[in-house]
């Protein structure tokens, strides 16, 4: 039955005639599980868990190509990116992706993945279409998060001992400014007109604002909660809000981006780290790593309306259409 209705709600998608309540959700969720080995397919029209997919050994970031046919993930223990067919789900390539991959971002036309290479200090640059790694850049120590600009002409990889932001020009494919940011910053995420980022500092408790065309911070936001740890971040598609994960103290704090202050905090599972937003920004899903579920949360009252249990310690989330 949940098969035949994501059939039924696809079609009527193609058709305009997609149901009000509906309108914008995404048919999949994707959540990585880091000890499950595994993908855990989620049907966000249902909220219902509708497969799984093994991918190899220790699966964490997780994304989509533009098209939404390819699932993207990185296997740390092979240094490669685990490359899925969303129709058939079944892992059908492998992408080389440089020593001990954790999280990429893709390029808004799909042709390239950035990856992190946590081990070396290095930003790996995957060429799609030849399937081979076609740049290696130096960046700061320990790399993590990696974010592309809305335009695709910048790159941010977060750097967790050097606690740096490097910007890698894409065109010139190397670092064109290092930004000093909070403690250990794991991930990063632009606003949707590209004019400012957001990045997680994991032990001094912080968000960093930058503004991108100054290669500046402009604001430091504290996550005031008991040993927070914000780690995930993401941007509304309206440009109004900024969502951040705290992985210690169970909650995502929400980010009034005009008023550059935190606006208020949204408790979930326990150690919450993934986060994704749904692209009507209707719906953000959280992977929470202890509980071993993800959090639905409906974004207009900021309130959980549900609860799914996936894999062995969830890490990453990623929607597609």
């Amino acid at each position: 039955m949940i098969h035949a209705r994501s059939a039924l709600l696809a079609v009527l998608a193609c058709l305009s005639l997609w149901p009000a309540g509906l309108a914008g959700a995404e048919p999949f969720v994707y959540v990585s599980n880091e000890r499950g080995n595994d993908v855990t397919i989620i049907d966000a029209a249902t909220n219902a868990v509708v497969g799984t997919i093994p991918v190899g050994t220790r699966p964490r970031g997780v994304g989509l190509s533009p098209d939404g046919k390819s699932l993207y993930v990185a296997i740390g223990t092979d240094q490669s990116i685990a490359v899925v067919d969303v129709g058939a789900r079944k892992v059908v390539s492998r992408l080389p992706a440089g020593s001990d991959p954790e999280t990429f971002a893709v390029s808004p036309d799909g042709a390239r993945i950035y990856v992190s290479n946590e081990d070396s200090a290095t930003a790996s640059i995957i060429e799609v279409k030849a399937g081979k790694i076609a740049a290696k850049v130096p960046v700061g120590i320990e790399p993590e998060g990696v974010a592309v600009s809305p335009d695709g002409k910048l790159v941010y990889v977060t750097a967790e001992s050097t606690h740096t932001v490097s910007v890698v020009d894409t065109t010139a494919l190397k670092v064109v400014a290092t930004i000093l940011v909070g403690s250990r910053p794991r991930e990063s995420a632009f606003t949707p007109n590209g004019a400012r980022a957001y990045v997680t500092g994991e032990i001094g408790n912080v968000v960093s604002v930058i503004d991108v065309a100054k290669h500046k911070v402009m604001a430091t936001l504290a996550i005031e909660r008991p040993d927070a740890k914000p780690k995930g971040v993401v941007a509304h598609p309206s440009g109004k809000w900024v969502y951040v994960t705290n992985g210690g103290s169970n909650d995502v704090a929400v980010i009034d981006v005009e008023k550059n202050a935190v606006a208020g905090y949204i408790a979930v599972g326990k150690r919450p780290w993934g986060i994704a937003l749904s692209h009507d920004g209707r719906r953000a899903y959280t992977a929470n790593g202890v509980s071993d579920d993800v959090s639905v949360i409906d974004t207009d009252t900021r309130k959980v309306v549900a609860t799914i249990k996936v894999g062995s310690r969830p890490w990453g989330v990623a929607t597609g259409r």
